[in-house]
């Protein structure tokens, strides 16, 4: 089992359970549109950011199939994003990740070294033989990122999420284990 009991150290970031002060600094991330452009979040006003928040502080362990956490991720001390694990499968040992970097850091390896770290959480203290990320096709940093940390891209779920008045393709990205660890 995987808790968010325990900060994360991975490089210049930490990965922490999230706190009620994170909430100005999620309240931001919903409210700027280069961000939510390719994330399936509803549109959310401040309460709603709040009972999202309490109701991610609530999920803190993986230890079933469809189980999520989420991570506050920082750098220097400061927010630099979100960082989530969803446990598929234990049987087959499947593993997803999400990632959101606030837009202070983008462009810094802020999201490699993030998504770097879900990935070894995945595999090294869930044992995951797989783990995907599902991405917006028109979200092409985020592809080249995954391409970039050994991910193959193994599909496009046509139409598959309706985002802001539109129809959007989801490409589905994977790495093995075996490939992770070579």
């Amino acid at each position: 089992m995987l808790t968010t009991a325990e900060p994360v150290a991975a490089g210049p970031l930490l990965l922490r359970a999230l706190r009620p002060d994170d909430l100005d600094d999620l309240v931001a991330l919903h409210a700027d549109p280069d961000v939510v452009r390719y994330l399936p979040w509803p549109d959310r006003d401040r309460e709603q950011v709040r009972r999202e928040l309490d109701e991610q502080r609530a999920r803190t362990a993986l230890a079933a199939d469809g189980d999520v956490v989420t991570w506050a991720v920082e750098r220097d001390g400061g927010f630099a994003g979100l960082g989530v694990l969803f446990l598929r499968s234990t049987a087959h040992r499947q593993a997803e990740v999400g990632y959101v970097v606030a837009p202070a850091v983008q462009r810094s390896g802020v999201g490699s070294a993030l998504a770097r770290a879900l990935v070894d959480l995945a595999v090294d203290r869930l044992g995951a033989h797989r783990v995907a990320a599902r991405v917006d096709v028109r979200n092409t940093a985020s592809r080249r990122l995954l391409a970039g940390l050994g991910f193959r891209e193994e599909g496009v779920l046509r139409e598959d999420a309706h985002l802001r008045g539109r129809w959007v393709d989801t490409a589905v990205c994977a790495v093995l284990a075996r490939e992770w660890r070579g």
